[in-house]
C-alpha cells in the first residue's frame, strides 16, 4: 500500500515537472561532453568570475563560474554519449521548434577546463536585442548584465564541469530518450 502510494506521488511529481506545473532545480558535476542545438536561445549573462572548489584530496582547484539569468530556449536538442561496458549509451532531450519555450530563472556552472569547443550559428547578438526603426542596434543592458540572443545555434562542448545548477525551470513538451540506439543531436 505504502509503495503504491509513494509511486503515485513520484509519478504525479514527474508529470507536474514535465508539464511545467512544478518548479524544478537540477544539479550535475563531472566531465561532460554535450552536443546542443537550439532554434533560438536567449539569456542575460549575469557574471563570469573565478572561484575555488575543494577536491576529494582537500586541494583547492580554480574554476570559472558562469551565471545566466532569464534563460529562454526554443527548439532544443541536447545530447551526451557515455561509453559503458555494454556499449555507448546516449541521453537525448528534444523539444519541437514550435513548442513552448524552456525557461530558467537562474543557471550557473563552474568550469574547471574546456577540452574542446565547436560553435556554429546563424545569428549572435550581444547587448543588441532592440533596434531603432532604421535598424541600428541599441544598448539595452543594465550595468553588470549582458543580454545574449542566438539563433540557429549548434554547440559541441567538452569540458570539466565541477558543478552546475538550474533554478526556476519551466518546461513542457520535452522528449527524453536514453539508450544504445538513440542518435546524438548531430
Amino acid at each position: 500500500m505504502v509503495l503504491a502510494l509513494s509511486s503515485g506521488v513520484v509519478l504525479a511529481m514527474l508529470v507536474a515537472a514535465a508539464t511545467g506545473g512544478l518548479p524544478v532545480a537540477l544539479a550535475a558535476d563531472g566531465r561532460q561532453h554535450v552536443k546542443i542545438t537550439a532554434a533560438e536561445l536567449g539569456a542575460v549573462a549575469t557574471g563570469v568570475f573565478p572561484q575555488f572548489v575543494q577536491d576529494a584530496d582537500g586541494d583547492r582547484q580554480p574554476v570559472v563560474v558562469v551565471g545566466l539569468g532569464d534563460v529562454r530556449v526554443r527548439g532544443l536538442c541536447a545530447s551526451g554519449a557515455v561509453p559503458t561496458p555494454v556499449g555507448t549509451w546516449v541521453l537525448r532531450l528534444d523539444t519541437p521548434p514550435d513548442a513552448e519555450e524552456i525557461r530558467a530563472g537562474d543557471v550557473q556552472f563552474a568550469i574547471e577546463s574546456v577540452d574542446g569547443l565547436g560553435a556554429l550559428g546563424q545569428r549572435l547578438l550581444l547587448n543588441r536585442e532592440q533596434q531603432t526603426p532604421e535598424g541600428i542596434p541599441l544598448d539595452v543592458a543594465a550595468p553588470g548584465n549582458l543580454p545574449i540572443l542566438a539563433e540557429g545555434l549548434q554547440l559541441d562542448l567538452a569540458a570539466t564541469v565541477r558543478w552546475a545548477s538550474v533554478a526556476d525551470l519551466g518546461l513542457s513538451g520535452l522528449d527524453l530518450r536514453i539508450g544504445d540506439d538513440v542518435a546524438e543531436c548531430f
